[in-house]
């Protein structure tokens, strides 16, 4: 199968998520902020910045924005959409506008919601038409074509059975309208029939229609993978695959012939939607095999979705337990980042989007460099630059100290070789955000920790909690109390600032006396927490370690007792 690169592509492209929640309650028009739709909150924002999936696609309703056509936005939803454009800005995230609306508008008719298809004829009335769509981005470019957070206009999600309108002639007219309002802004242009890439040509074909005199415009397209295109996945892993055995490609198969419609008509082009489920770890590979021709083509892209609101649906990548775990696509979609993209995080553990002062960190990226001249500057919420202790440089990864001086907030990291730039990102910084190590150094499972024991004569020897078994596992190494005194020694960064009187430590349920919590002192960027073991916890086999340090909990992991 051939695949052609985009012509001038940008080797910066951006990737992102859809922060969805504005254009929920289709059906509650105009509906009431926090019950029928929401959006979404600074930490959400925070925690995609941190993952270097900085392009937010934000989706609302255009009835909310606009509650009556041709008339003034509504000022609740577009200061609510300003401030999540404001959080966005703070955090490093760029926006994409769009409303959610399939080339509809809904309209309170009588007691009714009855929605109309833009231009079409109801009983001998337009009820919508393309001049009252230009009139609202008109609009909305006045509120927002000055401000830079907003990386794009995405004209209307998923227009679709237009029915007698033209929805090449609508979308030219509401750019046409953006422009005449001195607005030079990107614009993203969706396509008809869903916005499908697999059916990109059989609808629109071999040609582009848009005129644009400021030259910046993309057309964007949307792609799923399983077997109508929808994203709703209602068939298991097993069932797709029995349908189609080529399944772990068809994303390729079904993008290829718009990357190449974007080559032949040297267009910039944009992937809008694209997401797989995260019930069957095999749809990883179909949505990495989609990536990286994304990344062959050079292509922007936003996976669907994230958001506050989205609870178990399988498509979601927003972080689980407050913010702190991963969902199991995001690692697939950090592997596909643009070119220059440096992600930090705890070196104990990925955990949660924030870092500490005199945090250890792993900064990942491509592209990096091995050699001694590797600098990782840090620039923070006060505009003071500091350089970092690089602990380890190769091609993939730099291993750094946070500076201990580093403000809270937002922290600009910048990474050069001789130099030269090669990779940006940004971190999130709190006074306190502890990460425990593991003994698999995947910041789970057993605990990379030490037991001091104390015999009845006095002697002190050190114990580990783990070793190492045939196959270069660590497993548990029971802990026996033997009537000695034992005491825990765990390690971590990010709590530096810590003290015993703001540290718990809950072994199974036992709720132990902290007796230190802080700096470990012999090794940059380490700390420790040490704490006497009850011997109540004999026999109680596997259990959970869960340390809380100002508040914030580290990281659960796990020892073993006889």
């Amino acid at each position: 199968m051939a695949l052609l690169v985009a012509a001038g592509a940008n080797a910066q492209y951006l990737r992102g998520v859809n922060v969805s929640g504005a254009e929920f309650g289709e059906n509650s028009i105009p509906g009431v902020i926090g019950q029928s739709h929401t959006y979404n909150s600074l930490p959400t924002f925070q925690y995609f910045a941190s993952r270097s999936l900085s392009l937010i696609r934000l989706p609302f309703r255009w009835e909310r924005l606009q509650p009556v056509l041709r008339g003034p936005l509504d000022p609740t939803n577009l200061s609510a959409l300003k401030q999540d454009v404001a959080w966005a800005k703070a955090s490093g995230c760029q926006i994409v506008l769009d409303p959610h609306n399939y080339g509809r508008y809904k309209i309170n008719e009588n007691g009714s919601l009855n929605e109309y298809v833009i231009d079409n004829v109801y009983s001998g009335v337009v009820k919508v038409s393309a001049g009252d769509f230009a009139d609202f981005w008109s609009r909305l470019s006045a509120e927002f074509k000055n401000e830079p957070a907003v990386y794009a206009y995405d004209l209307m999600n998923e227009p679709h059975d237009m029915g007698t309108s033209s929805w090449k002639s609508i979308s030219q007219t509401a750019l046409s309208a953006i422009r005449a309002n001195g607005d030079t802004k990107r614009i993203m242009v969706p396509g008809d029939n869903w916005s499908g890439a697999y059916s990109w040509v059989l609808v629109h074909g071999s040609n582009g229609w848009i005129n644009d005199p400021a030259g910046n415009y993309m057309y964007e397209a949307h792609q799923y993978f399983d077997s109508d295109n929808s994203g709703s996945y209602a068939h298991t892993y097993d069932q797709e695959l029995a349908a189609n055995p080529n399944l772990p490609m068809v994303g390729v198969t079904r993008v290829t012939p718009f990357l190449n419609w974007c080559k032949n008509n040297n267009v910039s082009c944009y992937l809008g939607e694209y997401g797989s489920p995260n019930t069957d770890a095999r749809w990883n590979t179909v949505l990495h095999n989609f990536l990286a021709a994304l990344d062959t083509a050079g292509i922007p892209g936003t996976f669907w979705a994230a958001g506050e609101w989205w609870g178990t649906y399988a498509l979601s990548v927003q972080p689980l337990n407050s913010f702190t775990i991963d969902r199991a696509q995001t690692p697939v979609l950090q592997a596909h980042l643009a070119p220059g993209a440096f992600t930090s995080v705890s070196a104990a553990a990925t955990w949660g989007y924030s870092v500490a002062p005199d945090t250890l960190a792993a900064g990942y990226g491509t592209n990096l460099t091995s050699g001694s001249d590797t600098k990782v500057k840090l620039t923070d919420s006060s505009g003071v630059s500091s350089f970092a202790q690089i602990l380890f440089a190769s091609v993939g990864q730099v291993n750094y100290v946070v500076p201990a001086g580093v403000a809270a907030g937002r922290v600009d990291v910048q990474v050069t070789s001789g130099g030269t730039t090669v990779g940006s990102g940004v971190l999130e910084v709190d006074v306190l955000a502890p990460t425990l190590f593991s003994a698999n150094r995947n910041g789970a499972g057993i605990a990379a920790a030490q037991v001091l024991r104390i015999a009845t004569d006095g002697t002190q020897t050190y114990e580990n909690v783990a070793q190492l078994d045939g196959s270069g596992q660590y497993v548990a190494v029971p802990i026996d109390f033997r009537g000695d005194r034992l005491f825990l020694l765990l390690y971590g960064t990010g709590f530096d600032a810590a003290s015993a009187m703001n540290t718990t430590l809950q072994v199974a349920t036992s709720a132990l006396t902290v007796a230190y919590a802080g700096p470990q002192g012999q090794y940059v960027g380490l700390d420790q927490i040490n704490a006497e073991l009850p011997s109540s916890l004999a026999g109680s086999g596997v259990v959970t370690l869960v340390v809380t340090v100002g508040g914030r909990t580290a990281n659960p992991l796990s020892i073993t007792f006889k």
